[in-house]
């Protein structure tokens, strides 16, 4: 069973990886809403905004000798980070190669990447692994991590030997060899963490060939990549991980020639291409991980998109990439300034391209998910999953649509079975509420109590409850119609909850007493959302209780929620438009 994140707005600070991917900006702010860049011009730009980000970058590095993590960077809680180390690095490398910036060929600068280089190898222990202080101890997997910023700042330095750089090669070289041994050898926690540590070998062996560099990245891919059918890959993780592993997979194949890997690239992307908003956002509500429910753009694609249009010469892809510069701000494509310098392939301007699809119904099965898109509208049903139902429309954005009810305290719907009819989609569930007969006297112990010492599996079960509960969801030019049929014990308490994104404004719905940012439907009538310029429409609503928080079922959404009710058996229909 798959678990249920309910905080729309969760921390993203959980999400510690080489990109931070963040809420959606005006599209008046993105790069190509007004003033197209060229690459060339797109490049500059990212050079202004390091050099911009260079002093609050160097206030993050303690350069007080007697401090036990001298040299080293820190997060903004004042907690020790290599990875922090490592990305001020490569930020400072960048602006010192680079004779746009002002801080070109800067003393200070060269300084601090040496303390820097040298604190962070203060931060290695001695079988090559660092801390990720906030969770892992000698970790692997994080130590993978940081060896991204660090080649891409190795490479940069090799490729402009002209400069002085002091000790710094000597100090860089010293925290790669030693990460190769302990990536060589070390275990991983989730499946994303093989390909970062196998495509970090790959970088470490491109500068310091080695065989057991090769054998550990063979040994991981002898697993398989752990893609589905449909081009998703294990955790499902569309803004954070899965960013992530492509990225992986390219670095692997770009430098020890496993082409093969691009083919899972390809498959993603090809995928990808059906999980984009209008307005720009990606879906994330099928996610294993903590993106789910996540707000947020399309920026961690630009790589994998850029790299492979370039690639295959494929104009879908092309067209990916001007979707993606037209919609996010430039300061979320930072992460780009090093591989531009690193790889100036990456610089050619895509001048054939073609738009993205705009009208679809998808239904990737390995996934448990349907992507629907009618220009404006996106919708998503999604199986083996406590959120059924999203409804997108412009801004306004219906997040997650839940139904529950008091049964036995595991009234929590999640289906189990998605089927096809025509144009609808019906998802059911079926579950068991039994009571439980004395032992029989043979199962009895002769000692101590029985309830405790012998599974509730060895008693007889009678008075057996069945749930059975169908929803069938159908899609017509953009409306959505859904129809909930619950068939269970009389008198059963029913709730269905639609959670609408915060900020919005909801009309015609009346508060719940005594909990905050939840409405109660009103029988018979519409109510609706609405955000900036957009509104979604839902009802007929219906209301014969006004309990929202059901035994069992789990925490409201930290959301805007519209609560229908009904007693079992029942069945009611509503549309979404």
């Amino acid at each position: 069973m798959k678990t249920d994140q309910y905080n729309l707005n969760f921390s993203k600070k959980a999400a510690l990886i080489w990109l931070t991917v963040a809420m959606l900006f005006p599209l008046s702010e993105a790069i190509g809403s007004t003033n197209p860049y060229s690459k060339r011009e797109l490049l500059s730009e990212l050079i202004k905004l390091n050099d911009k980000n260079i002093p609050n970058a160097l206030s993050r590095q303690w350069t007080d000798k007697s401090n036990t993590y001298y040299g080293a960077a820190f997060d903004g809680d004042s907690v020790v980070s290599p990875m922090q180390t490592s990305n001020l690095i490569q930020n400072l490398m960048c602006s010192y190669v680079s004779p746009e910036s002002k801080y070109y060929q800067s003393k200070e600068v060269l300084q601090r990447m040496i303390l820097a280089a040298s604190g962070l190898l203060n931060l290695q222990h001695e079988d090559g692994t660092i801390d990720l202080i906030s969770t892992n101890f000698h970790s692997t997997p994080d130590l993978g991590f940081t060896i991204y910023p660090m080649a891409l700042a190795y490479s940069i330095m090799l490729k402009n030997k002209q400069q002085n750089y002091g000790e710094l090669p000597v100090l860089m070289k010293k925290y790669l060899l030693n990460a190769g041994n302990a990536l060589s050898v070390g275990g991983v926690h989730t499946p994303n963490h093989r390909w970062v540590i196998s495509g970090a070998l790959a970088w470490i062996n491109s500068f310091f060939p080695d065989t057991k560099y090769k054998a550990r990245v063979d040994q991981w891919l002898a697993e398989k990549i752990d893609i589905d059918p449909d081009g998703q890959y294990n955790e499902r993780s569309t803004s954070v991980y899965t960013p992530v592993t492509n990225r992986s997979l390219i670095e692997m194949a770009k430098k020890m020639g496993y082409n093969s890997l691009f083919n899972n690239v390809r498959k993603n992307l090809d995928m990808t291409f059906y999980y984009v908003r209008s307005t720009g956002e990606i879906a994330t509500e099928s996610s294993n991980r903590q993106d789910k429910y996540n707000q947020s753009n399309m920026a961690g694609y630009y790589l994998a998109y850029n790299y492979m249009a370039i690639l295959d010469k494929d104009i879908r892809y092309a067209g990916m990439v001007k979707y993606i510069e037209s919609t996010v701000p430039v300061n979320q494509l930072d992460y780009m300034l090093p591989y531009f310098l690193e790889d100036a392939v990456l610089l050619q301007d895509l001048t054939k391209t073609t738009p993205l699809p705009t009208s679809y119904h998808k239904y990737f099965k390995y996934s448990d998910m349907v992507r629907i898109r009618e220009e404006k509208v996106d919708m998503s049903i999604i199986t083996n999953n406590t959120t059924f139902f999203t409804y997108f429309k412009g801004e306004a954005a219906l997040e997650a649509v839940r139904l529950s009810s008091s049964f036995f305290g595991k009234g929590q719907f999640q289906s189990q079975q998605m089927e096809k009819e025509g144009d609808t989609y019906i998802l059911s569930s079926t579950i068991y509420g039994p009571y439980y007969q004395p032992l029989p006297k043979e199962k009895i112990p002769a000692d101590g109590e029985a309830w405790g010492k012998v599974p509730r599996t060895e008693r007889e079960q009678s008075e057996i409850q069945t749930l059975n509960t169908k929803l069938y969801i159908t899609e017509n030019k953009g409306k959505a119609r859904i129809k909930v049929v619950v068939d269970g014990p009389k008198n059963l308490p029913v709730t269905l909850e639609l959670g609408f994104r915060a900020g919005g404004t909801l009309k015609n719905a009346s508060p719940k007493q005594g909990i905050s940012n939840a409405f109660l439907a009103k029988t018979g009538e519409y109510a609706t959302y609405t955000k900036g310029n957009d509104s979604i429409k839902i009802g007929p609503g219906i209301v014969a209780h006004k309990w929202t928080q059901l035994r069992g079922s789990l925490p409201k959404l930290q959301a805007d929620c519209l609560y229908f009710t009904n007693y079992a058996p029942c069945e009611f229909e509503f549309t979404i438009e």
